[in-house]
């Protein structure tokens, strides 16, 4: 594990997570918890046929459609779109989600990192914490070192985005379940803003009842 990312033994800084989280059936608030103003959601990128990334809205537009936060992706998809990938926002979008992140933080320095225990790479038995269905291995460290997860070896190294991501100061909170297409972001009504309203990333505003899947 990179020296600027330390698993942690204590896992109670995830405890208001657990607390606030909904039932494995309430839609976004099984992700995160109540409370934020506002709520966005990160649809992650589908792929050309010539390996390119794709946002849903350039899908929908080809038949006219409109995307929105319940929007699926095979309601858009045509015959030759591929999946967007599943589990983890996109490594080559990380660092524009971090900035953003990090000007709606006053503790970008510090942050906590939730890790699903499943994935096939980790070599860790160590504490977890629990969400609807899944069990969390935690770690801290600064922002920036979100993109040090991943299946690493001699000469290889795989980027893994955590499942869970939010700062000490809990001014918002990230999360990519295994299974999901799309990544949810819960904060204030300024970060969601900032989201949705710049071209780097494509975001939706949110409902913490929006079904998932």
């Amino acid at each position: 594990m990179p020296f600027r990312l330390r698993p942690l033994a204590d896992v109670s800084p995830a405890a208001w997570i657990e607390a606030g989280a909904g039932d494995f059936d309430s839609g976004v608030h099984a992700l995160l918890p109540a409370g934020f103003a506002a709520y966005a959601r990160l649809p992650h990128p589908a792929e050309s046929a010539d390996g390119q990334p794709l946002r849903w809205q350039e899908i929908a537009g080809r038949s006219g459609r409109a995307v929105d936060s319940r929007t699926r992706f095979k309601d858009i998809a045509g015959p030759e779109d591929e999946e967007p990938r599943a589990g983890a926002f996109p490594a080559e979008l990380l660092p524009a989600l971090c900035a953003i992140l990090a000007a709606h933080t006053a503790t970008p320095g510090h942050c906590y990192f939730g890790l699903w225990d499943g994935w096939g790479w980790l070599d860790a038995d160590g504490p977890t914490f629990h969400l609807p269905g899944r069990d969390h291995l935690l770690y801290e460290g600064p922002l920036d070192a979100v993109t040090e997860f991943g299946d690493r070896g001699p000469g290889y190294f795989f980027h893994q985005a955590p499942n869970l991501i939010w700062p000490e100061d809990r001014a918002w909170c990230v999360a990519s379940d295994v299974d999901l297409d799309s990544t949810y972001v819960g904060g204030s009504a300024s970060l969601v803003e900032d989201l949705t309203g710049g071209s780097h990333l494509e975001a939706l505003p949110a409902e913490l009842s929006d079904p998932l899947g």
